[in-house]
């Protein structure tokens, strides 16, 4: 787990930090990003570098999700209650990372189940129910960089995911090329869909200054009533979202060594 030494705890710390497009902050007190990374999978920042980055892009709340593996765990309880006191929530998952499907698991504590490399159906559905019966959300990650970028084949089809009990499709993801950042599709079904699966936005941050798209285009929307995982869970789990799209790329703006 390498640090870089090209980013420092301080590299936010002099900045504005964005506002989304369009919030409204009577309406919503909570700004989301499910899905990111840090140095304990492929991200190149430390949990306490990848929360600032967080707070200068807009956000108030984010899941960190590590590709296949929970040791952030620890780091995160370190720094939970200290931005806690700023109303800024942190909460842990898991990237489920297959060469099939890609899905994030909100709300677990552990992941002690092998993850296979090219999953059939039923092993795809067994992770969804083991998320589900220890209270989590279940969220498929970036259909159109699985397709288009990563060329996965045999991808599950929307109406598949639907029907295995998926939560959520993610509908903006910022480290996919520009033209796979919003899914339509994927956000026209869930519209047909509505009340049955949800919609999100994730940065999939790796690099502050490095995703694909060039910057963040999208925040997920939330109004709770405490500031606790507790009731972003209770939310989630009844699709109370809403998401912000910018077109134009919103650039980080740390400053970095």
């Amino acid at each position: 787990m390498p640090r870089s030494s090209a980013y420092s705890d301080d590299d936010w710390k002099n900045i504005t930090p964005h506002v989304p497009p369009g919030y409204d902050k009577k309406a919503y007190n909570l700004i989301y990003d499910h899905h990111s990374h840090t140095y304990f999978s492929d991200g190149v920042l430390t949990i306490k570098q990848n929360v600032e980055w967080h707070i200068a892009m807009g956000f108030n709340a984010l899941t960190i999700t590590d590709h296949n593996n929970m040791r952030h765990l620890e780091k995160i309880n370190e720094v939970k209650e200290e931005y806690l006191e700023k109303d800024i929530l942190i909460t842990s998952g898991i990237e489920w990372t297959t060469t099939r499907i890609h899905l994030n698991f909100l709300g677990v504590s552990k992941w002690d189940t092998r993850i296979p490399y090219k999953p059939k159906d039923e092993k795809i559905i067994d992770a969804i129910n083991k998320v589900h019966d220890q209270g989590g959300i279940v969220v498929c990650n970036h259909i159109p960089w699985s397709v288009k970028e990563a060329k996965y084949k045999n991808h599950p089809t929307r109406e598949t995911l639907l029907e295995w009990g998926i939560d959520y499709i993610e509908i903006v993801n910022d480290d996919s090329q520009p033209e796979n950042v919003f899914d339509q599709e994927s956000y026209d079904f869930c519209v047909e869909h509505k009340g049955e699966i949800g919609m999100l936005t994730g940065t999939d941050m790796h690099k502050p200054d490095g995703l694909l798209s060039g910057g963040v285009h999208g925040w997920t929307l939330l109004d709770l009533k405490k500031f606790t995982e507790e009731a972003l869970l209770k939310e989630l789990r009844e699709k109370q979202t809403k998401i912000l799209y910018s077109k134009k790329p919103y650039l980080d703006p740390g400053i970095h060594k």
